[in-house]
């Protein structure tokens, strides 16, 4: 069970990149881990099959044009060319999410409604497929509506702030607005340093319903990753 962590820009709280917590989770549920740090093109990665791709959280906007932007999104156009094919899973987080909708259908996101939220919040599910769950969340900016009437595009989760909380493309990638990675107490560090540096509105919700295995086990199975090896019997019960 082999994951590629496309590592986002900027720390989730000082001294911890973005994507560190997600290589971390995954680790603990099994999966053999390869970060490519933000800035770094990871050209060898490109596409890779049978693996899946997690395309992380981070500061920087899809549209900022930054060599280091545009590099990752070769890099999930990429990983969405080899997930059509039934050859790889795809999951973004964040940013990441963002990036997906950018590369498969040219919407860039937009100012979230309110001025985002950064805190923890309870998603409400849009899909039989999608239970509700409380997680972290610190974002300012969202997949704009519309990308709900692209072709391939299933609805998974809202809240009152953001519509698409979640969503899944064709049959083998998700892209999520919120942090699935995060435990209540990671939630609170990245909240903490996300109202900070971008003003967000804080968001709350009980820190005990908080269960990030559960969250990130819910998501790769909406990825068909145990297709790439992982049985049914080895994933954390999703229910």
């Amino acid at each position: 069970m082999d994951a590629v962590v496309w590592q986002g820009s900027g720390d989730a709280w000082p001294g911890v990149s973005w994507g560190t917590p997600v290589a971390s989770r995954l680790g603990r549920l099994g999966w053999n881990i390869t970060v490519v740090p933000w800035g770094d093109d990871g050209t060898e990665h490109y596409g890779r099959p049978d693996v899946l791709h997690v395309f992380g959280g981070g500061l920087e906007p899809v549209a900022s044009g930054s060599s280091a932007m545009t590099g990752r999104l070769s890099a999930v156009a990429a990983a969405l060319t080899t997930a059509e094919a039934d050859r790889c899973s795809v999951l973004g987080i964040c940013l990441g999410a963002q990036m997906i909708a950018a590369v498969a259908t040219g919407l860039l996101p937009r100012p979230a409604r309110g001025g985002g939220e950064a805190g923890r919040t309870v998603l409400r599910p849009e899909s039989p497929t999608a239970p509700e769950v409380v997680v972290a969340t610190a974002h300012v900016a969202e997949v704009p509506d519309r990308f709900l009437a692209s072709a391939g595009v299933r609805h998974l989760w809202s809240n009152p702030v953001t519509t698409v909380q979640g969503f899944a493309l064709g049959a083998r990638v998700v892209g999520v607005q919120f942090h699935p990675e995060l435990s209540a107490a990671e939630g609170r560090r990245a909240a903490a340093a996300f109202r900070r540096t971008h003003a967000a509105p804080p968001a709350w919700a009980p820190g005990h319903a908080v269960d990030p295995d559960r969250a990130m086990t819910v998501l790769l199975r909406e990825t068909a990753a145990h297709r790439l090896g992982m049985a049914e019997d080895l994933l954390p019960a999703a229910g």
